[in-house]
């Protein structure tokens, strides 16, 4: 992970990007660039290393929030987009993940911020605890022809399960270490081991699938997501 976190703002509306940037420690590790109005951009300022992170406004004018955010992650893959609303609520939540987001910011802005945008590098989910049961019970729901993620998940040992499980509540890695009592970097393994399994590259695409199949937990008081 970098210590400097360059974000880039997409968006039609330069309130955000001021948002962002007056929350955030002057000297701190990270700093905001933009807007800029679509994804093109983004899309180039990603490949070319210009940019570690994209923030993505969803309250756009032309409506085009999520459809900027599918556009981002499949042209540079999952991981490197948030999206930020002043809405909030379950239903942004989700149709901004079933976009490919990584997670959404909270609408209060502060020096949480930073803890926020490492996370995403480091593959993990930015929603607020609160609203991570909701989410689940609109995503549990698989799709027809969707047996190849059961079966993938039927393939974890009992321990790549229990920390899939402790993942898709919300948890850091750094959570993940403290409730089994390992290193992170035994974490990072069984990490490496639960995405080669299921067949993705990034610990949000793993969560997916077991909110999608129901191995999520219902319980996520211990989470911190940021």
């Amino acid at each position: 992970m970098p210590n400097r976190i360059r974000v880039l703002v997409v968006d039609l509306d330069p309130r955000l990007a001021r948002s962002l940037a007056g929350a955030l420690p002057r000297r701190g590790p990270v700093s905001v660039s933009g807007p800029v109005a679509d994804q093109a951009v983004a899309i180039d300022a990603l490949t070319e290393g210009s940019a570690d992170l994209v923030v993505v406004g969803l309250d756009r004018a032309d409506g085009r929030g999520n459809e900027v955010v599918a556009a981002i992650t499949e042209a540079v893959g999952l991981g490197r987009v948030l999206a930020a609303s002043e809405q909030g609520g379950p239903d942004v939540a989700a149709n901004a993940l079933s976009a490919g987001a990584s997670g959404v910011l909270p609408s209060t802005r502060d020096a949480s911020l930073v803890h926020a945008f490492r996370r995403a590098l480091d593959g993990e989910l930015v929603l607020p605890v609160e609203e991570l049961s909701v989410l689940v019970d609109r995503i549990t729901s698989p799709s027809r022809g969707d047996a190849a993620g059961l079966n993938a998940l039927g393939s974890l040992t009992p321990r790549e399960r229990e920390i899939l499980q402790t993942l898709a509540a919300g948890a850091s890695t750094a959570d993940v270490a403290e409730a089994f009592g390992i290193s992170p970097l035994t974490v990072q393994s069984h990490v490496k081991n639960i995405l080669a399994k299921l067949g993705v590259h990034s610990k949000v695409e793993a969560v997916r699938i077991a909110w999608r199949h129901g191995l999520a937990t219902t319980s996520r008081s211990s989470a911190s997501t940021g």
